[in-house]
């Protein structure tokens, strides 16, 4: 029975040399450039080329941020032009298929926190709290799992390299109106913009679909149009009539 209670505790014993997860987004924001270079950014704008894994399918991607605004566009052939943004008050969407939505609730804070630039810097004032709960794997290396509690919508996981300390997958759940969907998402190819390492390739997965994006440019602090971040005259008109 000694041995036996012996082996229950060496988990215990493990978790306690685990870095707690204040720690861990430290070790990862220190590796990607440090809180004063993350202090420099203001926008962003990259551009690329999205493509859906197994369809044959590729496009054009652009995605702009400022500040904690958002907008992204691609451009698929035979599906059309898809849009999402955030204003900083309404979160929506717009494609070819289906027309406006306007995001609301859990769906429309997950948007916000997408937004933000600098994730690491400010992650207190998205998240209440950031637990370690162990190590896993990604791509064959180690990686600590981080379990972060948004100030509204479900709990998000995060997987940080151990060695390099970037940031490698992240897994979340949506609220859509299909209902609540997983969502799984790889970043790599990190290369230093503006003192910042920052990933160039992203891969979504979420209801047995894979979508890859390579960025070919992303550029720091450019000057990017107020009007860039304005919701579409049907968006517009559809949050009128929701008043």
């Amino acid at each position: 029975m000694r041995l036996f209670v012996s082996l229950l505790t060496l988990p215990l014993l493990f978790a306690a040399d685990l870095p707690t997860g204040e720690k861990v987004l430290q070790i990862s924001l220190e590796k990607s450039g440090g809180a004063a270079a993350f202090a420099k950014l203001k926008s962003a704008e990259m551009t690329g080329t999205v493509e859906l894994a197994g369809h044959n399918i590729s496009g054009p991607v652009s995605l702009f941020q400022a500040g904690d605004k958002s907008y992204t566009v691609i451009d698929l052939p035979g599906i059309g032009k898809a849009e999402e943004g955030y204003d900083g008050q309404i979160a929506w969407e717009m494609n070819a298929l289906q027309g406006p939505r306007i995001k609301d609730g859990e769906e429309r804070a997950a948007v916000a926190r997408a937004s933000k630039i600098s994730l690491l810097a400010s992650w207190r004032d998205i998240y209440t709290s950031a637990k370690t709960m162990g190590t896993e794997d990604v791509d064959g290396k180690p990686a600590w799992k981080v379990v972060m509690t948004p100030k509204e919508g479900k709990e998000e996981i995060f997987f940080f390299d151990q060695a390099t300390g970037l940031l490698v997958r992240s897994v979340q759940t949506l609220t859509t109106p299909l209902g609540e969907i997983p969502v799984e998402q790889e970043m790599s190819d990190y290369r230093t913009v503006g003192g910042v390492k920052t990933p160039f390739s992203m891969t979504q997965k979420a209801m047995s679909q894979t979508m890859v994006m390579h960025f070919d440019k992303i550029t720091y602090n450019v000057d990017i149009p107020a009007d860039r971040f304005e919701a579409p005259p049907a968006v517009k008109a559809l949050a009128a009539r929701r008043k």
